[in-house]
């Protein structure tokens, strides 16, 4: 498969219009903003951080159109032939499928939030979609008045509560990595085929939704800085550390749901830890040392740029280990809250035109 193309043009361009039509009425004098930043933040540099910034994020896409595929066709094999040995490897690329998303996903500037909801929508009420110990009837899968098909499946996703789901990553984990094999048996069992339909069905639109978010797309002919002069490039980038803060917020609250391993936002798998991981490592791949932005973060300021690099690897190091336990888990709690703070800071710099 030729390797696609993501051109981040289409990306940033509602982040310019909306950015852009902030400032309007508002003064950027390039006085009040420090002329030794603006002259050191030029248009090659802001180019270096929009090339990086759409590498990544074409690899990651590729690799998660790629191992959604891969997923696909190992549900396939389970349907086929449900055993333990392709239970475990329909698991295996789950696991590989959604991280790749949370890479993917991590630095996405458009407003995706529908497309993240129709994919990764979490925390889940599990009894919303099937059967629990206690409450034996309960779920989408056990109410025979539902037809199980791809309009109810749709319907129904979210449709009173944000947690009551019924498609995407964390419906098929909870079938996947919570149900027994025989649940899944071929037969004359209605519910148990139900089931089966319903695993099949919301794989093929949880693939739906992924080519839909990261399919592509036409190359633009007009390059995203051609036009822009220092204060639209100001703009930009006060808008990408904004976006960046509210990434690393995200994963501050995502630290705060895991309580053990099997808690939080992938409490099924017990791959809430590694989740974390993932999207550090992402962090650091668009802001870690030798990127264009540890440059511009180091031009605005040296002590908050050095202090940002070292929270940052403290992170990654805590987070490449086995799991969490009541010191890491406050360790990183920390951690996160002091990324947050660091952008910030960096952001204000930037706009105050100060070291």
């Amino acid at each position: 498969m030729p390797p696609m193309r993501f051109p981040l043009f289409l990306l940033f361009k509602p982040l310019l219009v909306t950015v852009l039509l902030a400032g309007c009425g508002q003064s950027t004098d390039k006085a009040s903003i420090g002329n030794h930043v603006l002259d050191s933040i030029d248009q090659s540099l802001i180019t270096k951080i929009v090339d990086r910034f759409e590498e990544v994020y074409s690899d990651h896409s590729n690799r998660t159109v790629i191992s959604i595929e891969a997923f696909q066709i190992s549900v396939d094999n389970f349907l086929e032939d449900p055993r333990s040995e392709r239970q475990q490897d329909m698991q295996m690329h789950w696991l590989k499928a959604h991280k790749g998303f949370l890479a993917a996903s991590f630095f996405s500037f458009t407003n995706q939030n529908r497309n993240i909801f129709q994919i990764d929508a979490w925390p889940i009420q599990e009894g919303f979609l099937d059967s629990l110990p206690d409450y034996p009837q309960s779920g989408i899968i056990n109410d025979l008045t539902l037809s199980i098909n791809e309009t109810s499946l749709r319907t129904q996703h979210g449709i009173t509560d944000l947690q009551e789901v019924s498609l995407g990553f964390h419906a098929l984990e909870f079938l996947i990595f919570s149900r027994a094999i025989s649940d899944f048996s071929i037969g004359s069992d209605e519910i148990k085929a139900r089931r089966r339909q319903t695993l099949d069905i919301v794989t093929a639109l949880l693939k739906q939704d992924i080519d839909t978010m990261f399919g592509d797309t036409e190359q633009p002919d007009s390059d995203l800085l051609t036009d822009l002069d220092e204060n639209n490039r100001f703009l930009l980038l006060r808008a990408l550390l904004q976006r960046l803060q509210v990434k690393t917020q995200n994963l501050f609250s995502e630290v705060n749901h895991i309580d053990n391993e099997n808690a939080g936002h992938s409490r099924f798998s017990g791959s809430s830890w590694s989740n974390l991981n993932v999207q550090i490592r992402v962090l650091s791949e668009l802001t870690g040392e030798q990127t264009a932005m540890d440059r511009v973060f180091t031009l605005l300021d040296q002590k908050t740029a050095a202090d940002y690099r070292l929270t940052l690897t403290g992170a990654k190091d805590i987070l490449a280990t086995d799991g969490p336990d009541e010191d890491k888990l406050a360790r990183i709690t920390l951690l996160f809250a002091a990324l947050g703070h660091q952008l910030d800071d960096l952001r204000l710099k930037l706009e105050n035109g100060t070291r």
